[in-house]
């Protein structure tokens, strides 16, 4: 935990907030999702992280301490697995992500690669990726 964010469990009223930059994200962000035309990522994928959601996962949200309303960053998981982790570009480099990811250990399994978390791969040493795991 930080003076700068806070970290708090569950969804609350930032649903919307998740799906929005989930989608967004990982459409501009994942070389699987380049070739995809747009309104087909978007309906397919949301249909993908609707069954996350009806597994009942793990949601951690960085919030600003004094207004849990601002959202700077979370992360959807399932015990070993990190479906997606999302940071807002400028709070990036604060420790956000790695604090969201407290919980899930040293080694876990991803669903979702971006450009982003290529970039961070040697830190995820001993991690899988393994997409097929969001669609169990």
């Amino acid at each position: 935990m930080s003076d700068q964010f806070t970290i708090v469990e569950g969804i609350g009223t930032a649903r919307n907030l998740v799906f929005a930059t989930w989608l967004k994200s990982y459409q501009t962000s994942s070389i699987h999702a380049k070739g995809i035309p747009k309104d087909l990522f978007f309906a397919e994928h949301h249909r993908l992280i609707e069954r996350i959601f009806e597994r009942d996962p793990v949601v951690r949200l960085a919030v600003l301490p004094d207004d849990h309303d601002v959202v700077l960053g979370w992360v959807v998981g399932t015990p070993g697995i990190v479906h997606y982790v999302y940071v807002k570009p400028s709070f990036r480099r604060y420790g956000i992500a790695r604090a969201l990811l407290k919980p899930f250990g040293d080694k876990f399994t991803y669903t979702h690669a971006t450009y982003v978390l290529r970039d961070l791969y040697p830190r995820l040493d001993g991690c899988v990726y393994n997409p097929y795991e969001a669609h169990r």
